[in-house]
């Protein structure tokens, strides 16, 4: 048990005390979470790995915590900027450690080549967490909340300038998608110039030979059959739709209730193409998921994905900035898709406490007929 996991046990206790304040009465909040710890719980009675289940089921426990707690702190409006600032202050450490990946590339260069790392483990995880600062200083820049404070949107400005620089060294594509997305989602639904932006950015960005590199690799390496003979022969995209189609096939053994959770690195030894001792992860929360848990268990992540979502497009209206906290929930639930989400615990904390504190502080505002609100 190292400290990561020490953490993690901290998380926990501070839930406990949390209901126990409340005298165990669980916040409406809560229910988005319910239906899929409880899958994931029930599901550990089939998982080859139970050991491993529990602690991931821990770890997702946490997520649920950190999205809870602005619920129950949050009493004004100046909570909110509070947890913000928290937020965007704390981004200044991870930065700063970025020059150290350029003192020394040795110890970022990846079979990929050179890419920043951070304080993190893998450039992906620091990649999404970026996604969720910049997002987060996007809406401070664009919000009516902070007018006031005007050291802290330059202070913003800054590191959403100096974060975008590190998400395109990071050399994650999906990282790039989302921030495309969110330039083009806001330009489209707020100020048109910025479509233009996104269209210039995207152009001078193709002009990077390291991004040319990434991009391009999409279209090499796609052929299904050369796998068979050399697994080096399909590009990463291509190698996760192989797996995909491999655990899909397999997953109508069990489709209602799955193989346990955490299992999916297990079976996939056998499944897939190539027979591994070790395994592969899924890099999809949604074929994992399904996998794991059946359809019940997808069910479930769809019950905590889909409410919320529906919650942030009707909050779009009332502000500006809110399509941004949208778009970035949006870009949440696509990378689901490429990437094993679930397993990079820094963004999910930071991801679902900002998502916690704003539909919080929305929740509030709309209950308190005080022009504190307005």
């Amino acid at each position: 048990m190292g400290l990561g996991a020490l953490v993690n046990i901290f998380m926990i206790v501070v839930l406990y005390s949390l209901l126990r304040h409340f005298q165990f009465k669980i916040s409406k909040a809560m229910f988005y979470w319910l239906p899929l710890l409880s899958v994931v719980a029930l599901s550990l009675y089939f998982s080859p790995y139970l050991m491993r289940g529990i602690r991931s089921l821990m770890v997702m426990l946490t997520y649920a915590t950190i999205f809870l707690l602005p619920y129950h702190f949050i009493k004004t409006e100046a909570h909110f900027k509070e947890c913000v600032k928290i937020i965007v202050y704390s981004s200044f450490l991870p930065l700063a450690a970025v020059l150290y990946d350029i003192a020394f590339p040795a110890s970022s260069t990846t079979k990929d080549g050179f890419r920043l790392f951070s304080t993190f483990n893998h450039p992906n995880v620091f990649a999404f967490y970026l996604v969720t600062i910049v997002s987060v200083c996007f809406f401070v820049v664009k919000s009516q909340l902070f007018l006031s404070d005007r050291r802290f949107i330059r202070q913003c400005w800054i590191v959403l300038g100096i974060g975008l620089l590190c998400i395109i060294g990071t050399k994650t594509r999906s990282a790039w998608a989302v921030i495309g997305l969110l330039v083009l989602v806001y330009g489209l639904f707020e100020e048109r110039r910025y479509v233009l932006y996104f269209a210039s950015a995207s152009f001078i960005a193709l002009m990077i030979p390291s991004v040319q590199d990434r991009v391009f690799d999409l279209f090499q390496g796609n052929d299904t059959d050369a796998f068979l003979n050399d697994y080096e022969t399909l590009n990463s995209y291509a190698w996760r739709k192989v797996i995909w189609a491999s655990a899909l096939e397999k997953f109508w053994e069990h489709p209602f209730l799955g193989f346990g959770y955490e299992s999916f690195t297990f079976y996939s030894g056998s499944f897939f193409l190539i027979e591994s001792e070790v395994g592969a992860g899924a890099h999809n929360t949604y074929v994992q998921v399904l996998f794991e848990t059946g359809l019940i268990g997808f069910i479930a992540l769809l019950w905590l994905l889909v409410p919320i979502a529906f919650r942030l497009w009707n909050l779009r209206t009332n502000n500006r900035e809110n399509i941004i906290v949208f778009t970035l929930f949006m870009s949440y639930c696509l990378v689901h898709y490429s990437d094993n989400v679930f397993d990079y615990l820094v963004f999910n904390w930071y991801f679902w406490f900002f998502i916690g504190a704003f539909l919080a502080y929305k929740q509030l505002s709309k209950s308190t007929p005080s022009k504190e609100f307005n």
